[in-house]
């Protein structure tokens, strides 16, 4: 959660419209005193999306998610709380005080990064622009890329030089040690410190917020070294998160069809991009990770994977396509014929052939049973067990129950054999991972954890008790703090006591206190609810009334434990003890 002082972040809350801020991301539309749209989490075709100006959160009573502007950014974008409330306190010309920033200056230095990769760009980016970029220029040129593709990219040019990013960047007041730390500049074994980058074309890295965090260089001689070559990383870049382009491409997913085109290259993307197709990423010439899926997943429901159709495109292919089904993420594969890559296959072929690959792209089920059907021979009965062996090993990463079984009434029908056999051999080999070590079995989840093991009646209570100050008195004086088990509640208990006599405490500064997401939604859908006065009062006190009956009830039960066990232990001393307070207890209306 945020460091930022609670004024800070009211300032920058209440400087930012939340029909404003989400509008920009959400068609929205008039619904009485609220605003409605698609949710552009879950993808419904029916609107269920309520953004309440007045209380300045959203709702989606489709899929649960809610909060205020911050809560929206942080899911959308995959911010941080910090990174969200520097967004908005731009958005509002707010500047934070440099000292609020992360612990003792950890923040701080990230913003270092942030802006020496920023000069860089701007450094580089004028250097392709200026006549000594010409050689760079031609050949983007060439390729048959537009110039105001380069000037949107800001494309770079590094020119021979050994050190002039460096001389750049010392004279801007960098110290040497952070521009090695940045991965920019290196130091040789003699001492020497030059460039990372020279005679390249560069393409600047973002992150999703657009924030240069990397380059990729491509050499344009023939000289020694990689061909590509990208910056390591460093303290704002992690190759693992972060797929060239997505900053933009994120833009143009179209919500009826929610889907995203990943190509492997930088010029992949760029043929992709400027033919039209401009919901697409590229990978960094490294394998997809199950955090490369989670970030697409927040813009896309689906993901097509285009290789060149050569062999090893097609084992990477068949592997990275796992990780999608990990991630419960639904994935396709369109092949290349002809070994073309995506910019080769779009230059010679041209967009509409392009597109009809992309149309025609196949199922993981069906590519992957074509791959091994050219490997093991389906007619013997070796080879069947081989298929549905490396079948199964598949379907173990399917966390969709739904999805799953799908497939495995698919595999059984295409080897002709018995359904419940494979679903048999599908338990054992479960059983063989978990024994292995291979997955853990999770340990049971402890009390008061997770925000399903509230009840109805204490997120009700407590949601309507924020809004109103009467009603948090009341919690104060009918509930001891001791009585109140989640630590979440405990918490907001807390607020109330150091609030008691306030006005409706701000939902912002509430929500922002609160990390489970879960509990945060649920109690958002509470003050989303349009509630009649007398109907909220009604079950206000309806649930503070349930909730001390078990609490009641509760005390009861551990009295008797107690006692059973004092007699159990002949501690007659400690059983009249207890049967007085159960006997007094028993006196006592219950709730």
């Amino acid at each position: 959660m945020s460091r930022y002082d609670d004024r800070i972040v009211d300032q920058v809350q209440s400087a930012n419209d939340i029909v404003e801020v989400i509008g920009q991301y959400v068609p929205l539309k008039r619904s009485g005193r609220n605003m409605k749209g698609l949710c552009p989490f879950h993808q419904e075709k029916s609107p269920s999306f309520m953004v309440h100006p007045e209380k300045q959160i959203f709702h989606c009573f489709g899929c649960g998610a809610g909060g205020d502007a911050f809560s929206f950014l942080m899911r959308y974008e995959n911010m941080s709380f910090p990174e969200a409330l520097r967004r908005l306190a731009e958005r509002a010309h707010i500047t934070l005080p440099e000292k609020s920033e992360g612990r003792d200056g950890e923040k701080s230095d990230s913003e270092k990064f942030y802006e020496i990769y920023r000069l860089a760009c701007e450094f580089y980016h004028q250097r392709f622009l200026s006549p000594a970029g010409g050689k760079a220029r031609d050949y983007f040129l060439k390729r048959g890329f537009e110039d105001a593709l380069a000037r949107e990219l800001q494309m770079g040019w590094a020119d021979e030089s050994w050190d002039s990013l460096f001389q750049f960047l010392s004279k801007k007041g960098f110290p040497e040690a952070m521009l090695i730390k940045s991965g920019l500049v290196c130091r040789s074994a003699k001492g020497n410190v030059f460039d990372l980058f020279r005679a390249r074309l560069l393409f600047p890295i973002r992150n999703l917020q657009g924030k240069v965090v990397a380059f990729g260089g491509r050499i344009l001689d023939k000289r020694e070294g990689p061909k590509y070559l990208n910056s390591p990383e460093n303290p704002v870049f992690y190759k693992r998160r972060e797929l060239f382009g997505l900053h933009i491409s994120k833009k143009f997913i179209d919500r009826e069809k929610p889907r995203i085109f990943v190509v492997e290259g930088y010029f992949g993307f760029l043929r992709l991009y400027q033919s039209g197709f401009k919901a697409v990423v590229a990978t960094l010439g490294t394998a997809l990770t199950d955090e490369h899926v989670r970030v697409l997943k927040r813009f896309a429901e689906e993901a097509v994977v285009i290789y060149d159709g050569d062999k090893a495109g097609e084992a990477a292919s068949i592997r990275g396509l796992e990780v999608f089904l990990e991630g419960d993420m639904n994935v396709k594969l369109a092949r290349l014929e002809g070994g073309l890559d995506p910019d080769d296959f779009i230059r010679e072929k041209g967009p509409e052939a392009f597109r009809a690959v992309i149309d025609g792209a196949r199922d993981f089920f069906d590519f992957k049973l074509e791959v091994l059907q050219k490997r093991f021979d389906r007619r013997d009965t070796l080879g069947v067990m081989k298929i549905a062996s490396d079948f199964l090993e598949t379907f173990s990463k399917i966390k969709n129950p739904i999805l799953l079984d799908h497939y495995l009434k698919r595999l059984a029908s295409s080897l002709a054999v018995n359904e419940n056999t494979l679903r048999s051999e599908m338990a054992k080999f479960k059983k063989k991972e978990v024994v292995q070590g291979s997955r853990r079995v999770p340990e049971k989840e402890p009390a008061h954890t997770s925000a399903e093991s509230l009840s109805e009646e204490e997120v009700i209570c407590f949601a309507l008790a924020v809004e109103n100050p009467k009603w948090r008195k009341v919690v104060l004086e009918t509930l001891e703090e001791s009585e109140v088990g989640d630590p979440r509640l405990k918490e907001l208990y807390r607020s109330f006591k150091s609030e008691e006599s306030a006005p409706p405490l701000p939902l912002a500064k509430v929500l922002n206190r609160i990390g489970d997401e879960s509990f945060k939604n649920r109690l958002v859908a509470v003050f989303s609810f349009d509630w009649k006065e007398p109907d909220k009062e009604k079950a206000f006190g309806d649930c503070l009334r349930n909730i001390r009956k078990k609490i009641f009830e509760r005390r009861l039960a551990e009295l008797r434990q107690k006692i059973s066990a004092a007699e159990h232990q002949k501690n007659n001393p400690q059983l009249t003890i207890l049967m007085k307070e159960y006997q007094a207890l028993l006196k006592v209306k219950s709730p």
